[in-house]
């Protein structure tokens, strides 16, 4: 299957034979997206190739669909012998990035009603993988702002990410959706990698603030000064942050944004990619949420990792994939351990992992 085309499918026609592919989907964005390139000499001499922007699409491999969405931009380079088209496009959920509203109140909803309520107007469904079911006391949509931003600050604020599958729908998940059954092993199927271990945004002590409009059961301290807070033990140097909801929000709230942001920044303070070969594991397409266990030598990890990013990637270097991995906890709502005290042998531990 690894040698299976690449279709991008509009309505009834079937796009293939692109000779450079790039394929990007991530935990860390609410819509993915994709660019192909096909370069060829015209098969007669006005020929043209029927692609413009502003479908709906779809883009599978080998009948594994990847993404659904739209095609957005195509670029065209062209002489009198041959022709460039370049194709790209995100995911449906594109549309809640560029797109924004009126001001609107959503009070007394939960998390997923108020994504489908922002989300159903540009025909995209949501599922709620999580069963978030407490509702906000509070909510607005502020004139101007972008529709993604305001599910996405709500998401935050349940501790949750939002995120597009295949079918061009939301999901509301924490994060880990399959369990891999191929290893990552240094030296095999581990072709290059690289790493990069920053502190710079990282502190051991978040601590969130925000308001809730009062009301006859919500009053006093609770509504007009929520706070909450959470540690990254790991941060050992006094590093603290004050941070500001920029919507209502209460104590329990406040908590799981400082939480929530104590992971985020966890993850991307520690970035580790793998470059594989091809785009496949026993179970599939690689895809983030796949949890994978990962043996690399020059680390010293030998632990099940979390894929937060995956690119799929074809050109003149053949097919192969860039994958991004991060420890579990920063993104599922569980507390950061501590760091391993000293005479641990584990030598991820030497790296700040």
């Amino acid at each position: 299957m690894s040698d299976e085309p690449v279709i991008l499918q509009i309505g009834s026609e079937r796009h293939s034979g692109w000779q450079e592919v790039r394929i990007r989907l991530s935990l860390e964005q609410i819509a993915d997206e994709y660019a192909l390139t096909l370069s060829e000499r015209w098969s007669e001499p006005q020929g043209k190739r029927p692609l413009s922007p502003d479908v709906p699409c779809t883009l599978s491999v080998g009948g594994e669909l990847l993404l659904t969405g739209h095609l957005e931009d195509v670029r065209l380079g062209y002489s009198a012998y041959q022709h460039t088209v370049v194709a790209s496009g995100r995911s449906k959920a594109g549309d809640l990035i560029d797109c924004s509203g009126r001001e609107r109140r959503l009070d007394g909803l939960t998390l997923a009603q108020i994504a489908q309520t922002l989300a159903q107007p540009y025909g995209i469904e949501v599922l709620d993988t999580l069963g978030a079911a407490r509702p906000f006391r509070s909510f607005v949509l502020e004139d101007g702002q972008p529709i993604a931003e305001a599910i996405e600050r709500a998401a935050q604020l349940r501790g949750a990410r939002v995120v597009s599958d295949a079918q061009g729908r939301l999901l509301i998940v924490h994060a880990v959706q399959r369990e891999v059954r191929t290893p990552l092993i240094l030296g095999k199927n581990i072709r290059q990698a690289a790493a990069t271990f920053s502190n710079r945004d990282r502190f051991n002590h978040y601590l969130v603030e925000g308001q809730t409009p009062g009301d006859n059961q919500w009053h006093g301290l609770d509504a007009s000064s929520p706070s909450g807070s959470a540690l990254d033990p790991r941060v050992r140097r006094p590093r603290s942050t004050l941070l500001l909801c920029d919507i209502p929000a209460d104590s329990r709230d406040c908590t799981a944004r400082a939480e929530l942001e104590a992971r985020m920044r966890w993850a991307k303070g520690r970035t580790v990619s793998y470059s594989l070969s091809g785009w496949m594991h026993e179970q599939g397409i690689w895809r983030p949420g796949d949890l994978v266990q990962v043996q690399d030598g020059y680390l010293g990890l030998n632990e099940r990792l979390l894929v937060s990013e995956v690119q799929l990637l074809d050109g003149p270097q053949g097919r192969h994939t860039e994958l991004r991995v991060a420890p579990v906890a920063a993104f599922e709502p569980v507390p950061i351990a501590p760091l391993a005290t000293a005479g641990t042998n584990n030598e991820a531990r030497s790296w700040g992992w």
